[in-house]
């Protein structure tokens, strides 16, 4: 076969090697701002011919000196374990980065992300929090990888406006997926979005809330932080409207009676609320609120639905 200007021999590819002859060729910030998504550093790596492994080194020092551009080099591979730009930038606040030891700082961020695992409210914000603890509420997922976990979620594709509502209050987070999928389910297709994060030490806090021997279970510890806005994310996710009876429906199907039970005290002592535990199909339990006070759940997370998820409310047709 001819030879074409496509054909190469090993000798043509030269692999650049080392974190230090990548400073010398490239602007490490600028590299980091190449990838913005999933296989951005195997394509570049290929383009650039860089071992994947030293490409990633520069990508994830860049990161940190577009942030921090006093730092010095030596400290910025550190502060990788620092997964968002946030808490880069909370960590700097807290601590004087040009006096640490870099031995020093290893430790510091040891212990950062430890005290993030614990305390949730260091990293994420009131509006965050309420968000994932009503997701989690409803449709929600919390992963465990290895040592840290991820939070995920699936919606119809007619929900993907409300998809989208979701991920960008989580956008100070690393996503590592947002896309739209065909699954099939018996005989039939579901067209869904899929949403991730990447794993984060921030999320075992939600991980060991919400999961006890593998299962998602509703405690007196979670419902006593839920708040309005959190109460209208359940209400969206595992929520419906009848329409005919004015009334609303939340399906807590994966619950036990026992969780039921301490749902239906929680709306009575908190919002003054009396819900029915409903059971159907000789295995699921719901919670129903009558008319009235499916009235006065409204008017309590009305200022929180979403306008596309209005319909949860009665204000739109039904499209679920």
């Amino acid at each position: 076969m001819a030879e074409t200007k496509n054909d190469y021999s090993a000798k043509d590819i030269k692999v650049l090697e080392g974190l230090e002859g990548v400073r010398k060729m490239y602007d490490v910030v600028e590299l980091s701002r190449k990838v913005t998504r999933k296989g951005d550093v195997l394509i570049l790596s290929n383009e650039l011919k860089i071992r994947p492994r030293v490409l990633n080194s520069a990508i994830v020092e860049g990161r940190i000196l577009s942030i921090l551009p006093n730092l010095d080099k030596s400290k910025a591979g550190i502060l990788a374990g620092l997964r968002t730009d946030r808490e880069v930038k909370i960590f700097s606040q807290k601590y004087d980065l040009s006096n640490v030891p870099a031995r020093s700082l290893i430790k510091m961020v040891r212990l950062w992300n430890k005290e993030v695992q614990e305390n949730h409210l260091l990293l994420v914000g009131q509006e965050e929090h309420d968000m994932i603890l009503g997701s989690l509420l409803g449709d929600s997922s919390i992963r465990q990888r290895e040592k840290n976990s991820c939070f995920r979620f699936s919606h119809s594709i007619k929900q993907k406006e409300y998809a989208c509502f979701k991920k960008e209050i989580l956008n100070d987070f690393n996503i590592s997926e947002f896309r739209e999928v065909k699954r099939k389910i018996c005989d039939s297709f579901i067209h869904a979005v899929d949403f991730s994060t990447k794993t984060h030490s921030v999320f075992n806090y939600y991980r060991n809330l919400f999961y006890k021997n593998g299962r998602k279970v509703v405690t007196r510890e979670i419902l006593e932080q839920l708040n309005p806005r959190s109460l209208a994310y359940w209400i969206c996710d595992d929520g419906s409207y009848d329409n005919t009876q004015g009334y609303i429906v939340i399906c807590t199907n994966s619950y036990t009676l026992e969780e039921h039970n301490l749902m239906k005290d929680f709306f009575n002592k908190k919002f003054g609320l009396n819900p029915t535990i409903g059971f159907r199909d000789g295995k699921y339990y719901f919670l129903r609120f009558k008319q009235d006070d499916s009235k006065k759940l409204i008017e309590i997370i009305r200022p929180f639905v979403p306008e596309s998820m209005k319909y949860k409310i009665g204000g739109l047709k039904n499209v679920r």
